[in-house]
């Protein structure tokens, strides 16, 4: 959750994903105001680019060290299969 909240990871993924503000704050579990209720195409349309946004992020975690460390620990206790 700490890197998904420093803004320096996140550079440049708002001009990638659409809604972006909305599918960070369904990210983090933020809670949308009640005057800014989407209509339910946009709610898909937020869901779905939160589903884009969480993969970019995490293709970004995946790549710093700590990130690397992780994978390649859960890869040695087998969390992969064989």
């Amino acid at each position: 959750e700490d890197f998904v909240q420093d803004d320096f990871n996140l550079t440049g993924l708002g001009t990638q994903v659409p809604y972006y503000d909305y599918a960070l704050d369904i990210i983090l579990d933020v809670e949308t105001p009640q005057d800014e209720m989407l209509t339910e195409q946009q709610q898909e349309l937020v869901e779905s680019a939160a589903e884009v946004l969480y993969g970019l992020i995490h293709a970004r975690y995946i790549l710093t060290n700590r990130g690397m460390q992780q994978m390649l620990d859960k890869y040695k206790k087998g969390d992969f299969g064989r």
